[in-house]
């Protein structure tokens, strides 16, 4: 846990007012005991946003934002939680430092190194020896405040300048090859960089962890150079300029993605300030979930090359497994928007970010380049590809709007498309399943489902109701292991400490925990429970229950099939026979 938790969040969070707060960044409207708004989450043009005084929650009813006062100010201004308790604290007139994690204080010392680093570069760029790297710049059209936005500095031709520096410094050598910073041939150590323009890479809260460095007046086979993977820096884990767009991208509703560091310089110093670059031609699921963590559209906006269209490609598909809304931007006449900006101007750009297509739309006009679709083949393997597409969507909308315009367009079996997505195209291949198997297989699916609902339904009444969790422990459920179970053991460990469930409370522990944190998130938004009854738990407990029962019947089905002992088939079969007296006692068989 973080030294700051959890007894200064619980005098913050009882102190502070959630209407009072979350009034300061949106208007909010009383009906009967709580309060609306539009909810700030998503495209909201009507009241969505419910904020209860009593159990110092918000709820939205649309896209299911959900949380406590610390919650609310962390994801409407995109900070970390503990800025956000910090900025409630100021708010409230209590005292709040934030200490630092344990993981900022296994790596203090790393990034101390990269922050003297940093610093050294800069102050390179601000004397004689870069006049020639600040006039390239300039010429560029990055100005001096663009320059210090972004902690650009130059690394000297000198082959181990940064090492004396460190060396001074009393820092150890193999801290620094931790870091990426130097190298060791037959000549000794050298700085890695050296005569290159620096753009430091941040992670999201804004701490340097590495460099991307570009030659300027000279030519080279590496145009960029980037730090390889270190003990901070996780390329996976990092979107250029992350740091600064995240605010910028919850204030316009959307965020502008780009291929290179001097596309996103070139659009931030525009004044389109919530714009990232990719760390290469893919986003890795870390990096989606900075994304997506915005709740805001996407605007994928790559080279206008072929590469950068099959990073369009790419980004796209990534994004649309995940739901997340967005928009495409091909660019033409120039090869990227850095060079599309300084050629034809800010307001053109701006044209192509409102007007962006659909990525079906894009992916339409891909897919149909060097094809005749008059020939059976082309128009098959057509068909073919955009069903692979949506394949792994989650939009239902969008299945369907693209199912219907491939049956207009070439007068297709609407039936046999949607067998071919069920299907993963494998309908002439896969054979008829028996029926009495694929009659399971549904009944397992539908057991699933109502033991998952259930389950949930458990976790939120063990959340706001003290009695709730008490009988939860007296029926000693055993429980299967799943991401639900983490949250029923975390409810156990904070009972345990505070001998009572308070919801608020609860939600600031549980962010101690992030693989908790994500399922108490998921229960929220799922359960609609307005008054709690015990009678109703012990309902859900009891589904619950017979559920389990059942399933370990089975099980014990199954192992007594195979059992060749005689003995242990008796006790197998005592076993059965003890689960259904239980079901008959309590009227579940």
């Amino acid at each position: 846990m973080n030294d700051n938790a959890p007894n200064d969040f619980k005098r913050i969070q009882n102190k502070a007012n959630i209407v009072e707060i979350i009034k300061t960044y949106i208007k909010l409207e009383s009906h009967g005991k709580n309060f609306f708004g539009v909810c700030p989450f998503h495209d909201d043009h009507s009241p969505s946003m419910s904020v209860s005084p009593d159990k110092q929650i918000y709820k939205c009813f649309v896209c299911g934002a959900t949380g406590n006062v610390f919650n609310f100010v962390e994801n409407y201004l995109g900070v970390s939680f503990l800025e956000a308790v910090k900025i409630v604290a100021d708010k409230i007139g209590e005292n709040f430092t934030i200490k630092e994690s344990r993981e900022d204080t296994k790596n203090k010392k790393y990034y101390d190194i990269m922050n003297l680093a940093t610093l050294f570069y800069q102050n390179n760029l601000r004397t004689s020896a870069g006049k020639e790297a600040r006039e390239y710049l300039h010429n560029r059209g990055i100005n001096d405040e663009i320059i210090k936005d972004f902690s650009i500095g130059l690394s000297l031709m000198e082959n181990d300048a940064l090492y004396k520096l460190l060396t001074k410094k009393s820092i150890d050598k193999k801290d620094m090859d931790a870091l990426g910073l130097i190298a060791e041939g037959e000549n000794g150590i050298y700085d890695l960089f050296r005569n290159r323009i620096m753009f430091p890479l941040k992670s999201p809260l804004g701490k340097v962890v590495g460099y991307s460095a570009r030659i300027y007046n000279t030519t080279s086979n590496s145009k960029y150079i980037n730090t390889r993977e270190t003990v901070l820096f996780k390329k996976r884990e990092t979107l250029y300029n992350y740091n600064l767009a995240s605010q910028y991208a919850r204030q316009e509703k959307f965020i502008v993605i780009c291929e290179g560091q001097m596309d996103a310089i070139r659009i931030y110093s525009v004044g389109i300030k919530n714009v990232v670059a990719t760390m290469g031609t893919a986003l890795a699921k870390e990096q989606i979930q900075l994304l997506k963590k915005l709740n805001v559209k996407v605007i994928v906006v790559m080279d206008n090359d072929a590469a950068g269209e099959l990073s369009t490609v790419s980004l796209g598909q990534s994004l649309l497994k995940e739901s997340i809304d967005m928009g495409i931007v091909r660019l033409t006449g120039k090869k990227d928007p850095d060079e599309y900006i300084l050629t034809y101007g800010v307001e053109a750009f701006r044209d192509n970010l409102r007007n962006p297509m659909s990525y079906p739309e894009f992916m339409e006009i891909y897919l149909r380049k060097n094809r005749n679709l008059k020939n059976p083949t082309e128009l098959t393997q057509y068909i073919n590809d955009v069903i692979n597409m949506i394949k792994d969507a989650n939009d239902e909308i969008l299945i369907e709007v693209t199912l219907n315009k491939l049956v207009d367009e070439f007068h297709l079996d609407k039936e046999l498309l949607k067998s071919r997505l069920k299907n993963n195209e494998a309908v002439e291949t896969v054979k008829v399943v028996k029926e009495e198997k694929a009659e399971n297989t549904t009944k397992i699916a539908k057991t699933t489902s109502k033991f998952n609902k259930a389950f949930k339904t458990m976790l939120y009444y063990m959340m706001n109701d003290t009695d709730s969790m008490r009988m939860f422990m007296h029926y000693h459920l055993n429980l299967p292991k799943c991401k639900y179970r983490l949250v029923s053991n975390n409810l156990l460990y904070y009972f345990e400490l505070y001998k009572e469930i308070d919801f608020a409370d609860y939600l600031t522990f549980s962010e101690e925990y992030e693989d908790v944190r994500e399922v108490v998130m998921e229960v929220i938004r799922d359960v609609h429970v307005d008054e709690f009854s015990i009678d109703d738990m012990e309902a859900v407990l009891l589904i619950m229950k017979d559920i389990l029962d059942k399933e370990r019947i089975q099980e014990l089905k199954r192992e007594m099939k195979n059992e060749l002992d005689v003995n242990r088939k008796k006790r197998l079969l005592d076993e059965i026979i003890e689960i259904k007296k239980g079901c008959v006692k309590n009227g579940r068989d």
